[in-house]
């Protein structure tokens, strides 16, 4: 009798162990769901970014349109990679917070000449607003 009591108490532990098992792996599965479905529309509103490139041909490059919230949104990564930045001929640095808000204006279009080093790597950003300036 006590063995089958014995055997009857591990059936009941092995299948609450499942059932726990069970029950996280589906609310880990909800939550990565809901990451990624909020996730998705940011990835899919993003531009392609300044990247550090090397160019054989500088005269063939294109230029990038920004509008001033992504240049406002990328600043912060470009300064931490130690580059200088221009915008409409102003040089801004980390500390400029107040002269941000006055230089780049966020509803105009701006559009970017990068500078490049001998060995190709990326040094200066300039910005300067398209004529007609308003982003669409």
């Amino acid at each position: 009798m006590f063995r089958t009591l014995k055997d009857m108490m591990w059936l009941l532990c092995s299948t609450v162990i499942c059932m726990a098992a069970l029950i996280y792996t589906l609310d880990h599965s909800e939550q990565q769901a809901l990451v990624l479905e909020g996730v998705v529309p940011f990835i899919q509103n993003q531009k392609v970014s300044v990247n550090t490139q090397t160019w054989t041909d500088q005269t063939q490059r294109k230029q990038n349109i920004y509008t001033g919230a992504q240049i406002l949104y990328g600043l912060a990564d470009w300064l931490d990679d130690g580059l200088g930045l221009q915008v409409e001929g102003t040089s801004i640095s980390r500390t400029d917070d107040i002269l941000l808000l006055t230089v780049i204006k966020q509803d105009h279009s701006y559009y970017c000449d990068a500078e490049y080093d001998e060995l190709g790597q990326l040094r200066n950003l300039s910005f300067q607003c398209v004529p007609g300036g308003v982003a669409p």
